[in-house]
């Protein structure tokens, strides 16, 4: 018998209804290992449980902890500067690093697209200038211009797009277009952070179910997150089939290079925040890489002898 791997594993049974063709072994380890432990602790250690996106979820533990305290702090503009540019890295990485693996046609073309995408990673700026290089590297054409275009249109951009430019993306995309451009059943999106009373409900439903990081569920049915999903986009059902919503993934990464313009790109782009659910409780969220994050904590305790519960 094979020990169960530290992250649990995941079971597909295709054929059965959603939600019970999945079932995941996860441990909860946010609970497990927050579970006492020191409030002023538990961003940082949950920043190293879930290194991937750690930074988003250090501030979605920050802001639950001060929403349990009482109102909500304003949010300042560092914390969002910092959510657009660790968000911008990290949809890099997954773009550069892994499509090329994913979505490449053959061994020549994967072995052809790794070499481009990593050149062009290696070339990409820390700081400014990263939207020309963008345009230089992936789109084809400037930054700004591509996003106005996917705006008004995204499935005829994608097409249009993939077709016609030249570049180890677009080039890519259009492979994956035979295979992923197929409308799925439709899901609803997971928008409950557009409404506090929604979020109140969701807080209860965490306490009720301990298994609810296993298998969620919003009102007894699955909901989708991801890019696609985001406050600020607006008809996110127009993202029907997979290969529309890894074009949004890249038009993310688009408005995350572009400067800061309200409900559009740079960190004003994508949204955060929190609710004090109850006495000592609070509730926080964040629109991460991965989709929309949510932390639920209650605290035991006052001053520095506060803890985790």
């Amino acid at each position: 018998h094979m020990p169960e791997p530290f992250g649990g594993s995941l079971k597909v049974s295709p054929g059965l209804a959603r939600p019970f063709n999945l079932t995941s072994t996860r441990p909860d380890w946010a609970d497990r290992l927050t579970h006492g432990k020191p409030l002023a602790s538990v961003p940082d250690l949950l920043a190293s449980l879930f290194n991937l996106c750690g930074h988003a979820h250090r501030l979605c533990a920050t802001l639950a902890i001060q929403a349990a305290r009482g109102p909500a702090a304003p949010l300042d503009a560092a914390a969002r500067h910092r959510l657009q540019t660790e968000t911008l890295r990290e949809h890099l990485r997954r773009i550069c690093l892994d499509w090329p693996l994913q979505l490449a046609a053959s061994t020549e073309a994967r072995a052809s697209a790794q070499e481009a995408a990593h050149k062009a990673l290696r070339a990409c700026p820390v700081a400014s200038g990263i939207s020309e290089w963008l345009g230089q590297h992936l789109l084809g054409g400037p930054a700004s211009e591509w996003i106005g275009h996917w705006e008004r249109e995204p499935q005829d951009w994608m097409r249009h797009w993939c077709a016609t430019t030249p570049g180890w993306l677009p080039e890519l995309l259009q492979n994956a277009r035979m295979a992923a451009d197929t409308p799925l059943p439709g899901l609803r999106t997971l928008r409950i952070h557009a409404s506090e009373q929604d979020l109140r409900e969701l807080a209860g439903q965490l306490q009720r179910r301990p298994s609810f990081s296993r298998q969620p569920v919003w009102r007894q049915q699955c909901a989708e997150t991801g890019p696609w999903t985001r406050l600020n986009q607006p008809d996110p059902e127009r993202f029907d089939t997979p290969w529309l919503c890894l074009g949004a993934r890249l038009a993310e990464l688009v408005r995350l290079c572009l400067p800061a313009d309200p409900r559009h790109s740079g960190a004003q782009w994508l949204q955060m925040g929190s609710v004090c659910t109850g006495e000592n409780e609070g509730l926080a969220w964040v629109e991460m890489a991965r989709g929309l994050l949510i932390h639920v904590i209650q605290i035991d305790g006052y001053g520095t002898d506060a803890r985790a519960q």
